[in-house]
């Protein structure tokens, strides 16, 4: 089972690992950054994906964006994000890998 704060990371990743329009009955839930993963990391592409990122973080209001670097690694793109959960004031850094090879998010 599943609760708190492992339950939140668990709902991001899922947010992150869903096209926007994917999921039945809410077109609004999801991220683009999958569909940004195969660009090369351009200035443009960086801030599309900061963009993204931001947005999807704002889709749950249980937890507050601090801060967030986006860069290269070597089979994909990693977010490292911290966060604020706001039931509990605690703060925790997050790195999420976008994979380009399989377009996994781990």
């Amino acid at each position: 089972k599943v609760v708190d704060v492992d339950l939140i990371k668990r709902n991001l990743l899922n947010a992150f690992a869903i096209r926007k329009g994917e999921k039945v009955g809410s077109p609004g839930y999801g991220s683009g950054v999958l569909d940004l993963v195969m660009e090369p990391l351009t200035e443009e592409v960086k801030n599309l994906l900061l963009e993204e990122v931001t947005a999807t973080i704002a889709q749950d209001p249980r937890v507050s964006l601090q801060q967030l670097v986006i860069e290269e690694y070597e089979n994909g793109l990693q977010a490292q994000i911290n966060l604020l959960y706001v039931q509990s004031n605690q703060s925790e850094n997050l790195v999420i890998n976008f994979d380009r090879q399989d377009g996994t998010v781990s």
